[in-house]
């Protein structure tokens, strides 16, 4: 073999090792999006089952057995949270939307194999409880309104983003 057919040879292999590193990496990258991606979905879901929690419950403390005519009949601004009784471990038992209000669940845990290691993922989850206006639902307000909103946010040291949902409730009376 001469020194012309040996570079050639040479470059030939350099040129397979190129595409065989880029493929590599082309399939790590998809590996890890769709990793994050599973985090993203899980961290969602987690979202949206709280949210689901909540609303199935009574707008207000005091309209959960009787109806309310004027919003000075809601819980007070500073005392949204759970009320005496309840137990903020096992929120099934919360009676009412705003039970949610600095509600911070335990961790949820996901198994995640990865690169042949198996890896244990956490999931924590905070819910915050406001009163609203309709005229700006996007801030909180000082006042009693007829308007709840509930932000969830779902974090874990794996994922790169924080998980923000948010949800507003209304008390709705039909005579």
């Amino acid at each position: 073999m001469n020194t012309g057919q040996m570079l050639i040879t040479i470059g030939a292999i350099f040129l397979l090792t190129m595409v065989i590193l880029t493929t590599n990496r082309g399939l790590i990258n998809t590996n890890a999006t769709m990793i994050d991606n599973r985090y993203g979905i899980l961290a969602t879901s987690l979202a949206t089952s709280m949210i689901e929690k909540a609303t199935g419950k009574a707008f207000d403390h005091n309209s959960d057995t009787t109806a309310i005519t004027s919003t000075n009949s809601l819980t007070n601004v500073a005392s949204l949270g759970i009320e005496t009784g309840e137990n903020r471990n096992f929120p099934e038992d919360f009676n009412d939307f705003d039970d949610f209000n600095c509600y911070i669940s335990n961790p949820k845990l996901d198994t995640v194999f990865f690169a042949g290691t198996t890896r244990r993922i956490i999931f924590s989850t905070f819910c915050r409880v406001d009163y609203v206006t309709t005229s700006n639902p996007n801030s909180a307000t000082n006042e009693r309104t007829w308007h709840k909103r509930m932000i969830v946010r779902v974090i874990s040291p794996e994922m790169v983003d924080t998980i923000k949902l948010s949800t507003i409730y209304s008390y709705w009376y039909f005579r």
